[in-house]
């Protein structure tokens, strides 16, 4: 089944939710689970703004929460799709989005546009996906 969810996601979140899913990339550096504490800092928000829009983040499934000995976030696939059009659209690779072209077990592949108006595709790779097993087992990284 193809989905267009991911693209959805993306035309919701604002300014201060790419802020967070910035923060918790570049936390995952160095935790699996980025501390809340550490998101907070790193945004310059309070712990109740920053708890309120990973909340939000996490009903819409771009991020994942872990309690444990600290309540801990992480970026799920889509998180990575919604920062990775976020770049493409701020630095004028891309002007709009599309329809998928095809999903498939290593790859979905979407229909854009350029700012020239050329049609161009955007191809997000999915290692490990859950109907491609193997990769797990198989590949290094």
């Amino acid at each position: 089944m193809i989905t267009m969810l991911p693209i959805r996601v993306f035309k919701t979140l604002k300014y201060r939710d790419f802020k967070i899913l910035r923060a918790i990339e570049i936390g995952m550096n160095t935790f699996e689970f980025v501390p809340i504490d550490y998101i907070s800092r790193k945004v310059k928000f309070n712990i109740e703004v920053t708890s309120m829009i990973l909340n939000k983040l996490c009903k819409l499934g771009v991020v994942r929460r872990r309690f444990g000995a600290y309540e801990g976030y992480s970026l799920t696939t889509w998180g990575y799709d919604c920062l990775a059009l976020k770049y493409l659209v701020d630095s004028g690779y891309i002007e709009a989005i599309g329809k998928p072209l095809g999903v498939g077990k290593e790859a979905d592949v979407y229909d854009a546009l350029t700012p020239a108006n050329e049609r161009v595709a955007i191809k997000f790779h999915r290692l490990g996906r859950l109907s491609f097993k193997k990769t797990r087992r198989v590949r290094s990284y």
